[in-house]
């Protein structure tokens, strides 16, 4: 037997004075519950199968042109100059981040086939 006690269902949110003050004063607010997660917040997860479709994309056609010279700058040690090259192809910080570390990696991941 477990010792936890059931916790009664949460009730909305009531102020206890009708003052306005606060954080948010004037206004009554209710905490706001998200029904589930949209698919959008869920990018980081990969299932299986689309981590297969993508690697085998990958084997087939290879590297895009963009890919390929931003690879080319890292080779040459100008990794700054690849970042920003990929950066204004992408759009984001955070995905020219993504890309250089996915970049990277596939840098020496031939290498390593190549020795």
């Amino acid at each position: 037997m477990s010792s936890e006690v059931a916790k009664p269902p949460k009730e909305a949110f009531t102020p206890k004075y009708e003052i306005a003050t606060g954080l948010h004063k004037g206004r009554k607010l209710e905490k706001f519950v998200t029904k589930r997660i949209r698919p959008t917040r869920r990018t980081q997860k990969k299932s299986k199968r689309v981590k297969f479709v993508r690697d085998l994309v990958r084997e087939l056609v290879g590297f895009m042109p963009y890919e390929r010279r931003a690879m080319e700058l890292m080779k040459v040690g100008r990794d700054k100059r690849a970042f920003k090259y990929v950066k204004a192809r992408l759009g984001s910080h955070q995905r020219a981040k993504k890309k250089r570390d996915e970049l990277q990696a596939a840098i020496l991941a031939q290498r390593k086939a190549h020795k």
